[in-house]
């Protein structure tokens, strides 16, 4: 749980004497950041007989770009397959921009965000279709520039991976490592801000010094391009030694740079093209802007923003900025940028700009204290920083006042305004920092290095791995705690599992079985984990005994098994959580649907005759995600796979188009609707309901009346009432409300469509008899729907000294 001991010392890191002899001279390892945005290498070359202490150094590596060499220490982790030849680096980067290259096809970014999920990337060629492969393309061009650089061997290397990547993220990654050519043993994955902190621990000594007079809480703030990842720690300096006790890092936050530059391209840029090219950007729909003008646009957007935070640091440094105009302060990027795509062959982007005012507008979602939820659109998703910042905070029970210093970390860190937010939040803690730019980019990779160099020197780690939380078991009398909070892992040590036999059942069953309820849960606050029913098979007593067997292991792998005690062959209940306590917190159900649902799309296993019922499942989600271009998008395509008019498309299509407020293609689409199936009004009453809110009462009328000859539906004759009550007919409108409410159906077989429109009858007549019955079938119905799939059934098995004598 602390470390170092014996003779690793933190702060000197490694010192020759202290090294056992038996270890060989001298000794090469690595340090790989494969990051979202972009990876890092970092060497350390340790020799017996040099007195100081070793220092990582990144390399700096060569990279191929279609107009000459780029060396950088910074690789792009972007790939691209272009004239026959594969790109890594840079030089893909620089093809982001082709539109010839179409994402997940030829060109691959950003395919850490994508790792360990069940995506494939389906039109790409063998050995580019997942992210795992494309990540070993990233890898395999590090391990060669490493190769190259040096005559050592390689003794051995050390990948990082955000803190709060689940077990399938971190297997993936591994197989990323295996497909490079890199040979990863146990423990050569890394948590990121263990391994900036071991870095600032080495290069920044004197300062740490200074401040360790005391124990201390300190924050690792670590803001990259594709993850924000946060750890908390507890530091104390005994003697020589510093004691590092990790307290708990935030659950997994897809954040990072990276949303920035996307909201700064549809937010910002798209706009000023439409201007600059004099269009709608209605007129654009979601293939056009998502698959042809982001790519495009995206590396404007982030010269845009590096370039703009260097000038608001520069300003602040002198005490000119916070009472700047700042729609004066501004970043142009010169030049014209070619943003083609369908339908506008020709669009073009002159001199892009970003103010100060614009961007702080644009980074309010990422600094909001209050909503930390995350918010998406089928163009972008923001998330506040603050929410794994008071994640982490309160898993480690650490208040915000408590913190005495925070480790800025990663490229996003650097954000003016993101430095300005923490330290505001953090308010009583020392902020740390790295002195340029480029240091807080590499500081991961070198303190994998360091990291690499400890582990082949004495075997284990600076930094040992913890629960950062308790897992406890759901019992008929409250929580039997299975995995302290602060326990060592793997727990309840290597290869071995931790006993409870104070466990009973809790029903005697002479026939059929006990369904025995399995439920884990996290935290103080008793987070579900996991849920799952054991069906004991009868003949089986209450208080007959129970064995449970746990174990967690360093990746945060949960394994149980329960056993009948005097039943030794009897079929035992065994289950494995991944990472329970560090749960993917953007993702809901629907999200989740949608991601399931599109692969199936990708890997062909939805039948042809099916596809376009698909689609229209997937418009209906994102539709109710408020993705509507999106969802707009997938009816197209539905619609044009049948290849005739559908009605319940067009109608679909024609609600989509209004909640864009897009009144002209609403109508069109209604009106095609209703050409499609002349048998069903439905498009025209929703029509005629469009033009009524809109204040177009003429037009409501009319479209209704055309409904109305079709079918004397009760909701259509209660719009009609509304309408001629918006009129000033009110006598005329109570006698339609009247005639509405007798003919419709009795409350409990109306649809919830239909019920609200006798409610609102009712609500305007008024008749309270029928509104309340109509309350209360809405209210029986609620009820309903929140205790559906809710708790998952079965009894919960109790401790022994409980039980009762019957």
């Amino acid at each position: 749980m602390t470390a170092p001991c014996d003779n690793i010392t933190a702060l000197t890191l490694i010192q020759p004497v202290r090294v056992p002899q038996p270890v060989p001279s001298p000794i090469r390892v690595l340090g790989i950041d494969l990051g979202t945005t972009n990876s890092t290498v970092a060497e350390i070359i340790w020799e017996r007989d040099h007195a100081q202490p070793p220092l990582g150094r990144c390399l700096e590596i060569e990279q191929p770009t279609e107009t000459g060499t780029y060396t950088h220490v910074l690789v792009p982790s972007v790939v691209a397959i272009h004239h026959g030849q594969t790109w890594v680096g840079e030089g893909a980067k620089r093809l982001r921009a082709n539109v010839v290259l179409r994402r997940n096809k030829d060109i691959f970014y950003e395919c850490k965000n994508d790792i360990g999920l069940r995506r494939t990337y389906h039109l790409a060629p063998e050995g580019f279709r997942s992210a795992a492969e494309i990540g070993a393309k990233v890898l395999a061009f590090l391990k060669a520039a490493a190769d190259a650089a040096g005559d050592l061997p390689v003794a051995r290397t050390v990948v990082t991976v955000p803190a709060s990547f689940q077990l399938a993220q971190r297997r993936d990654t591994l197989r990323a490592a295996a497909l490079a050519g890199l040979n990863l043993q146990p423990g050569d994955l890394l948590d990121e801000p263990v391994a900036a902190f071991l870095d600032y621990l080495v290069t920044h000594r004197d300062t740490l010094l200074t401040v360790l007079e005391r124990p201390c809480n300190l924050v690792v703030f670590d803001f990259g391009g594709g993850t924000c990842d946060v750890a908390v720690f507890s530091i104390q300096l005994e003697g020589d030694a510093l004691e590092i006790t990790p307290l708990a890092v935030s659950r997994y936050h897809r954040l990072g740079g990276g949303d920035i530059d996307t909201v700064i391209v549809h937010e910002e840029l798209t706009m000023q093209l439409a201007e600059q090219n004099g269009i709608d950007l209605k007129s654009l729909d979601f293939d056009q802007r998502k698959r042809h003008l982001e790519p495009a646009l995206l590396s404007v957007a982030e010269a845009l923003k590096i370039g703009l935070c260097i000038e608001i640091s520069r300003l602040k440094s002198f005490g000119r900025y916070a009472d700047a105009d700042k729609t004066a302060i501004a970043k142009v990027q010169p030049g014209v940028w070619s943003c083609p795509c369908p339908g506008y062959p020709s669009l073009t982007l002159r001199s892009p700009r970003l103010t100060a005012a614009r961007f702080e507008e644009l980074l309010r979602p990422f600094l909001d204290t209050d909503l930390l939820y995350p918010r998406e659109t089928e163009y972008h998703l923001t998330c506040s920083i603050f929410a794994p910042l008071q994640d982490a905070l309160e898993r480690g029970r650490v208040d915000r006042d408590d913190v005495d210093l925070c480790l800025m970390v990663g490229g996003s860190s650097l954000i003016p305004q993101v430095v300005e937010a923490v330290q505001g939040f953090l308010r009583r803690a020392r902020l740390l920092t790295f002195e340029d730019r480029q240091s807080a980019q590499v500081a991961v990779a070198r303190g994998a290095a360091y990291h690499a160099l400890v582990l082949t020197l004495f075997g284990r780690g600076l930094v040992q791995p913890v629960a950062h939380d308790a897992i406890s078991l759901r019992v008929a009398s409250g929580l039997l705690e299975l995995v302290p909070q602060g326990a060592a892992l793997p727990f309840p040590g290597p290869d071995q599992f931790a006993e409870h036999l104070e466990l009973v059942v809790p029903q005697t069953a002479i026939t059929g079985s006990v369904p025995l309820r399995v439920e884990l849960v996290a935290g103080r606050e008793a987070r579900p984990v996991y849920a799952a029913i054991w069906n004991i098979p009868a003949p089986v007593n209450r208080g007959e005994p129970l064995r449970l067997s746990v174990q967690m292991d360093a990746n945060q792998c949960l394994r149980l098994e329960l056993t009948l005690r005097d039943q030794p062959d009897a079929k035992p209940f065994a289950c494995m959580v991944e990472n329970p306590l560090t749960l993917v917190v953007n993702p809901h159900a629907i999200r989740q649907r949608i991601e399931e649902v599109e692969e199936s799309l990708r890997a062909g296993k939805v039948l042809p005759q099916h596809v376009p019922e698909t689609l229209r499942e997937l418009a209906d989600d994102y539709a109710e995600l408020g993705q509507v271009d999106k969802a707009i998008y997938y009816l197209q395509q539905a619609l044009r796979l049948k290849g005739r008019p559908d009605a319940s498309l067009l109608n679909a299509l024609g609600i989509c188009y209004g909640q864009k407020r897009d009144w002209e293609r609403q109508e069109k689409a209604y009106r095609e609707a209703f050409q499609a199936a002349t048998r069903w009004p439905g498009p025209l009453f929703n029509l005629a309901l469009s033009q009524f809110q809109r204040g177009q009462l003429e037009a409501a009328e009319a479209t209704l009346r055309e409904a109305l000859d079709v079918e004397q539906s009760p909701p259509y004759l209660v719009l009609r009432a509304q309408i001629l009550d918006r009129h000033g007919q009110s006598a005329q409108a109570k006698s339609l409300l009247a005639e509405a409410l007798e003919r419709f159906s009795p409350v409990a077989a109306l649809d919830d469509w239909a019920l609200d429109w006798l409610r609102f009858a009712a609500e305007m007549l008024p008749d309270p008899q029928r509104l309340e019955a109509a309350r209360a079938e809405q209210r029986r119905r609620k009820r309903a729907s929140q205790t559906a799939g809710g708790e998952p059934g079965g009894l919960l098995p109790e401790i022994a000294p409980t039980l009762r004598r019957v």
